[in-house]
């Protein structure tokens, strides 16, 4: 049974159900779309959250999905959005954990922002 089988009524007609918030000039056709596999460690740790800049160049909204996690806790929740800092344009991560984050020792993520280039170094934000 699919979603429209299920008899729950939708209060909107279903090309309306999810609008779209934001709006970016990027082109399917664009080549400049790659996507990346980031490491770092704990050195970010603070209690229970691991907060990194990673420097892609871009503005642009990301796509972030989980890869590995060596040593640390389960994940609870993570955040990534497009942000400058100090003058560096690039991706906010900010990952919380159901522990503390301080043994992890290896953390990966899978990232894919329209325009991003450069070796992607991440720092910590504190």
């Amino acid at each position: 049974m699919n979603y429209y089988q299920s008899g729950y009524n939708f209060p909107y007609p279903a090309q309306t159900a999810y609008p779209q918030t934001s709006v970016s000039n990027y082109s399917t056709r664009d080549s400049t779309f790659s996507t990346g596999r980031i490491q770092f460690d704990a050195a970010a740790a603070d209690g229970n959250n691991l907060d990194v800049f990673i420097i892609t160049n871009s503005l642009e909204q990301p796509i972030v999905t989980l890869a590995d996690n060596n040593g640390f806790p389960y994940v609870r929740d993570f955040y990534a959005k497009a942000i400058e800092h100090h003058g560096y344009k690039g991706i906010r991560l900010t990952l919380r954990f159901e522990g503390a984050a301080s043994g992890g020792r290896g953390f990966a993520v899978n990232i894919a922002q329209p325009g991003m280039s450069g070796n992607f170094a991440v720092f910590p934000i504190s």
